[in-house]
């Protein structure tokens, strides 16, 4: 029999790779059949933060933790698309955070409810630069992500790009926002195939 602390940080683990089968369900209103999961979505807002966080001066270490973080609470409740917030009503992220780490061991559980926190502080305004940055970060995962899905031929997208760009605080995740618009989503592996001598 397993200690106790490290069975239910393991059946956490389990926990948090729900998130491998959870998808990401506003994409459906966009008519995308088969779009991403929320752990891909938070993979790459982790590595957004990160930079976007570097950029702006900020502790990129904490962004990243926090972009990596943000959506634990929807292995509880599901992704509720921005429409359907309207008429459903869940636990705070901080309550269910809460419960979902409630058998961790302490200084764990409290460190990963102060990333929710702390990521949940940006959408009032009173945020640390790490929270906007990861904030940004997940708006801007949403606009590459609706580029990538452009790219594919869905063309009922152009409000997800629009309203991730305009949401955007911080000076480099509107610059970065600004570039998604102009640079394909196909142009890095073009450039990198050129530089390696393939047609």
């Amino acid at each position: 029999m397993p200690d106790q602390r490290f069975a239910e940080i393991i059946a956490f683990a389990y926990e948090t790779g729900h998130l491998k089968h959870t998808p990401r369900t506003g994409w459906l209103l966009g008519g995308v059949r088969n779009g991403e999961s929320v752990a891909e979505h938070s993979y790459r807002v982790g590595v957004l933060a990160y930079v976007i966080a570097a950029c702006e001066g900020a502790n990129a270490e904490r962004a990243a933790t926090l972009g990596l973080f943000h959506d634990l609470p929807e292995t509880r409740i599901g992704d509720i698309p921005s429409v359907g917030k309207k008429y459903v009503t869940t636990a705070s992220a901080h309550e269910l955070i809460s419960e979902q780490t409630s058998g961790l061991p302490e200084n764990l559980r409290d460190r990963i409810i102060a990333a929710i926190d702390e990521h949940e502080s940006a959408k009032t305004g009173d945020a640390t630069l790490e929270a906007q940055c990861s904030r940004d970060a997940d708006k801007l995962e949403c606009l590459l992500q609706a580029r990538e899905y452009q790219r594919e031929g869905y063309t009922q997208l152009d409000e997800w790009v629009r309203s991730s760009a305009e949401a955007m605080t911080t000076i480099t995740g509107k610059a970065l926002a600004s570039a998604a618009m102009e640079v394909s989503p196909g142009e890095w592996w073009g450039s990198f195939a050129s530089a390696v001598g393939r047609p």
